[in-house]
């Protein structure tokens, strides 16, 4: 009883933290209109600190170019479908939930970038808008069903996810607030995947 207490406990706090998180980067994603706000000027500082511009620092470019694909839908998506398709009954399980947090993330996070509207920090134009950074946000949605279902490896997955996020701002695509809003989108989605899995796995797909 106190275990399930503390579980409880911990999940509400970190919720707490995660809608904080997202709050607070809302605020500065909608501020840019202003350039003296304090929130943009943090937020543009740190891209200027992390962001690697021209002529590129090799090897590390090359390596946070291979990081980030792990973000891209495509080794999402691909890791998902060897799990259903070669994996034994709890690794297609698995593969299922990875499904279901790629369709949640992917909706939240597509909806929330034509709601706010952000340009990308590189663009004169809006064209794809960054808020928030969608390889991050699949990164930690598939870190979360991954490190539910396997613990050991929860703490690794994590800082994967984590530099697929630094990888973002370091090749100039997104703010930090973009990569922290992400973060949040992507736990919070896998968390509601991971806790909704009962029914998840009765559906047929």
């Amino acid at each position: 009883m106190q275990y399930r207490c503390t579980s409880y406990t911990l999940s509400k706090s970190l919720k707490s933290s995660l809608i904080c998180a997202l709050v607070f980067c809302t605020l500065i994603a909608g501020s840019e209109a202003n350039a003296e706000n304090f929130l943009s000027r943090w937020d543009q500082t740190l891209f200027d600190r992390f962001y690697d511009a021209p002529p590129h620092r090799e090897p590390m470019w090359t390596l946070m170019e291979g990081i980030t694909e792990f973000g891209h839908y495509r080794a999402v998506m691909g890791l998902s479908v060897l799990l259903m398709a070669y994996g034994d009954e709890a690794h297609q399980e698995t593969g299922r939930l990875l499904s279901s947090a790629f369709l949640g993330t992917g909706l939240v996070t597509y909806g929330m970038k034509r709601w706010i509207g952000r340009k990308r920090p590189l663009d004169e134009s809006l064209g794809n808008p960054a808020f928030p950074s969608g390889h991050t946000s699949l990164a930690f949605s598939s870190a979360t069903i991954l490190g539910y279902r396997y613990p050991k490896w929860r703490i690794p997955l994590y800082i994967g996810a984590g530099l697929v996020g630094f990888s973002r701002i370091y090749l100039g695509r997104h703010y930090t607030s973009d990569v922290i809003a992400g973060a949040a989108v992507g736990t919070a989605i896998g968390m509601l995947v991971w806790h909704q899995r009962v029914t998840l796995l009765k559906w047929e797909f």
